[in-house]
C-alpha cells in the first residue's frame, strides 16, 4: 500500500489501517477506510459546528465560492456564482460545542443591480469587508471576456453605494489591513484561445482604489506589466525563474490569480499562478517593484514522494518529476520580526479554445502517464526537465527575497493516504481511487493564516480529496502538523449527497470577533455548494 518511509510498517487489522503516521513529530491517529462520513478532525482541534446550505449543487462547481465575515454584524457574506448573487447570512445564534443551520436572510441579485446603476455583471469572482468604512466590496468581471470589470462598492444590507472600473477579468478583491487601500487582481486570461479570428490576450493588472479621503472621494487606478516588456527585462524575468509563454510579452502573458498584503500594509503581494511567480507591489507608490519566481520542487527526493501513477492503490514513491508551485491562494504573515508568504500550491494548465500547453509522461516500463507542463510553452523550463503542475503541498517563503524556507513535502498525500486507502486523491464530484494522481493529486486551493492563543496556524483547503489542513507554524524553522478535518462522504451516489465537496475559500474568525467566544473557520465549498463552520483550538 502505502511505500514512502514514514508510512512503513502499518498493517492491516480487521479492515482498519492500524498504526500512527508520524509528521514533524505529530501523530496522525489512523481512521475507518475511508468509508463513512468523519465529522471529528484527526487530532480534535477543527471541531464543526454550523452548516449553510445554499439549495444548490453542482459536479462542475461555482456554487458557494468566496465566503466573507462581517464581525459588525455576525454575518457571513458568500459569493454564490451559479445564481450571480451574495447571500447574506446571520450566524449570531450559534454557539459552542452544538451544530447549528442557518438560513439565508438575503440573496442580492447582482445581475439587476448592474442593470439598475450602469455596470455589466459577469462572473462574480471574490467579496471583501471593510468594518472602518462600514462597507463590502466584490469583484464582478465584465459581460465578455474582453471587457474590463468593475469593483462595486455596497453597505451591509447590500445596497448599492457605487462602482469603480477595474481591470479585465477581476479575480480577487481585498482591502489593505489599515483600510486606506481596496485592491483587485485582474487576470486577463485569453479564454478563446490565441488562433481565434479576433480573440484577444487581455493584459493581466492590478487595480488598486485610494480610499483613505472614505469612498466618495476615492481615486482609482490600474497598472499592469508593461515595464517589464522590453527585451532585458523579459530576459531578466526568465532568468529569474518567471515562466513565460514563448514570444509574447509579460504585460499580457502574466496573469494576477490572488493578493495578500502585508501587515504594515505598505506591500501587496500577488501570484502569478500560471508563471510560477510572486509579484511585490508598493502601494505606497503604486508600483510593481520586483516579480520573481518559486523556483521547481524536486521530486526526485524522498521527502517529496508523491503518488503519480493512476495504478488503483495508494504508492508514494520518488520520481524524476520537477514540481512547478503555482500558487493559488497565498497569505502573508509576520512572524518574529519578519514577513511571510504562504502560498497553496495548486498548479494550473492552460486550456483556451484550440490552445492548450499540456503534454503527457508515461513513466518507464509502465503504461501509467501524468499530465506534464509542454516546456516548448514555456520559456524557463529545462529541455531535458519532465515538468509537471503544483506542488501538492504549502509553502513558505521569505518576503523579502522569496527565497523558500518550509514546504510540506508529500505531507498532504500522506495523511490522505493513510485516513482513505479506498478513496484517496479521487476527485472532487467523484469517489475514484487514484483518479487524481496522474494529474495535481489533492490540489491545495486556498491558504489562510491567523494567530490562536499565542501560536500562529496555516489553514489549506484541498480542492479535490476535500477537507483542510492545520499546521502549526508558529516557528518557521520547525512546522508542525497539527490537524485535518474532512466533511466528504465517499460513499456517496452524487454531490447532493456527499458531504462537502471542493473547498474553494476559507475565512477565519478571532475569537474576540466570534459568535462563540472562540477562533472559527468558515470553508465555502464550490460543488457541494455550502459553507461549513468550525471551531479553532490552538492548543
Amino acid at each position: 500500500m502505502l511505500k514512502s518511509k514514514a508510512i512503513l510498517g502499518l498493517a492491516m487489522a480487521g479492515g482498519v489501517l492500524a498504526g500512527t503516521l508520524q509528521l514533524s513529530g505529530t501523530s496522525v491517529l489512523a481512521k475507518n477506510e475511508a468509508q463513512i462520513l468523519q465529522e471529528e478532525s484527526v487530532n480534535g482541534k477543527l471541531s464543526y459546528i454550523g452548516n449553510y446550505q445554499t439549495g444548490m449543487s453542482n459536479k462542475d462547481g461555482g456554487i458557494a465560492e468566496i465566503v466573507k465575515y462581517n464581525k459588525d454584524n455576525q454575518k457571513m457574506y458568500l459569493v454564490n456564482g451559479a445564481a450571480q448573487s451574495v447571500d447574506i447570512v446571520s450566524i449570531a445564534n450559534m454557539t459552542s460545542n452544538k451544530k447549528t443551520e442557518f438560513k439565508i436572510d438575503t440573496r442580492l441579485d447582482i445581475t439587476a443591480m448592474g442593470q439598475a446603476h450602469g455596470f455589466a455583471s459577469g462572473d462574480i469572482t471574490s467579496i471583501d469587508i471593510n468594518t472602518n468604512e462600514k462597507i463590502i466590496a466584490i469583484a464582478v468581471q465584465g459581460a465578455t471576456y474582453k471587457d474590463h470589470g468593475s469593483i462595486v462598492i455596497l453597505n451591509y444590507e447590500g445596497k448599492y453605494i457605487k462602482h469603480f472600473e477595474a481591470g479585465v477579468q477581476p479575480d480577487m478583491v481585498t482591502f489593505s489591513h489599515d483600510y486606506k487601500y481596496l485592491l483587485s487582481a485582474n487576470e486577463g486570461e485569453p479564454r478563446e484561445g490565441y488562433a481565434v479570428a479576433g480573440a484577444t490576450d487581455p493584459k493581466g493588472s492590478i487595480t488598486i482604489i485610494d480610499i483613505k479621503k472614505g469612498v466618495d472621494k476615492a481615486t482609482a487606478q490600474t497598472i499592469g506589466f508593461d515595464k517589464f516588456d522590453s527585451k532585458e527585462a523579459r530576459a531578466a524575468l526568465v532568468e529569474n525563474g518567471v515562466l513565460l509563454k514563448p514570444n509574447t510579452a509579460p504585460s499580457v502573458d502574466l496573469e494576477p490569480e490572488y493578493i495578500s498584503v502585508s501587515d504594515n500594509s505598505h506591500y501587496a503581494y500577488v501570484s502569478l499562478q500560471e508563471a510560477n511567480s510572486v509579484a511585490t507591489i508598493d502601494l505606497k507608490t503604486q508600483e510593481i517593484v520586483s516579480v520573481k519566481g518559486l523556483g521547481f520542487k524536486d521530486h526526485n527526493v524522498e521527502e517529496n514522494a508523491l503518488d503519480a501513477l493512476k495504478d488503483g492503490q495508494v504508492n508514494l514513491t520518488a520520481q524524476n518529476l520537477y514540481g512547478t508551485y503555482m500558487p493559488d491562494g497565498i497569505a502573508s504573515q509576520k512572524i518574529g520580526g519578519k514577513q511571510y508568504i504562504f502560498t497553496a500550491n495548486e498548479g494550473d494548465g492552460r486550456e483556451w479554445g484550440e490552445y492548450e500547453d499540456t503534454g503527457s509522461y508515461t513513466f518507464p516500463g509502465t503504461s501509467f502517464k501524468i499530465d506534464t507542463i509542454l516546456n516548448t510553452e514555456r520559456d524557463g523550463l529545462e529541455a531535458d526537465k519532465t515538468y509537471i503542475y503544483g506542488s501538492r503541498s504549502f509553502s513558505i517563503w521569505d518576503a523579502g527575497t522569496m527565497e523558500q524556507v518550509y514546504d510540506s513535502g508529500s505531507d498532504f498525500e500522506k495523511v490522505t493516504g493513510e485516513l482513505y486507502p479506498e478513496a484517496f486523491n479521487s476527485s472532487n464530484n467523484k469517489t475514484e481511487l487514484d483518479s487524481r494522481s496522474g494529474k495535481k493529486g489533492p490540489e491545495p486551493e486556498d491558504i489562510k493564516v491567523m494567530k490562536v492563543n499565542g501560536k500562529t496556524f496555516a489553514f489549506i483547503g484541498l480542492e479535490r480529496t476535500g477537507g483542510i489542513m492545520m499546521y502549526d507554524v508558529t516557528n518557521v524553522e520547525n512546522v508542525k502538523f497539527h490537524d485535518y478535518v474532512n466533511l466528504r462522504d465517499f460513499t456517496g451516489t452524487d454531490v447532493s449527497s456527499s458531504g462537502d465537496l471542493a473547498p474553494e475559500g476559507l475565512c477565519l474568525i478571532e475569537a474576540k470577533d466570534s459568535p462563540t467566544g472562540k477562533p472559527l473557520m468558515l470553508v465555502a465549498n464550490e460543488v457541494s455548494g455550502n459553507v461549513r463552520v468550525f471551531e479553532i483550538s490552538g492548543r
